[in-house]
């Protein structure tokens, strides 16, 4: 059987104050930030259309086989990121790092506050998935961008 709590009604009050009040002590500001589960480091040089092959051998991904999430330092905008999408709330990212001969597409839904840390030249981290992506009839490897974090 499963635990049941009742309370009379007139408790109620005192109940939610006291919860609150043990829920202060107990969980840290730090326990109330969203967090992201990083598989891999990815340097952008490993990624290539072999790799993604080979990673959609694991597929099909969903609640019981996440799609595995990598991170990529020191990300350097391309100069050619915009925002783009209905109300321009996406950014559409073309990026470098250290070990790229060319640039990695990536998209990130709904972070276009991240836009103007992005273009300002300095470096940034990226998490992310890897996908297939086909437009105009030609398929390429994008990074579906889930956080961005702009070194300090």
């Amino acid at each position: 059987m499963t635990g049941v709590l009742s309370l009379k009604e007139e408790n109620l009050a005192e109940f939610k104050r006291r919860f609150e009040e043990l829920s202060k002590e107990m969980i840290a500001p730090e326990m109330m930030m969203p967090q992201i589960d990083v598989d891999a480091e990815l340097p952008f040089h490993d990624i290539n259309n072999k790799f993604l092959n080979d990673l959609m051998k694991f597929a099909p991904f969903g609640p019981e086989n996440d799609n595995p999430i990598f991170v990529t330092r020191n990300v350097e905008d391309y100069g050619t990121s915009k925002l783009v999408g209905k109300g321009n709330i996406h950014l559409k990212l073309e990026m470098i790092d250290q070990t790229s001969a060319a640039p990695v597409n990536g998209i990130a839904f709904r972070q276009h506050e991240a836009y103007s840390m992005v273009k300002n030249g300095r470096p940034f981290d990226i998490c992310y998935t890897l996908e297939e992506n086909v437009h105009n009839g030609k398929t390429n490897i994008q990074l579906y961008i889930k956080d961005i974090d702009v070194n300090q």
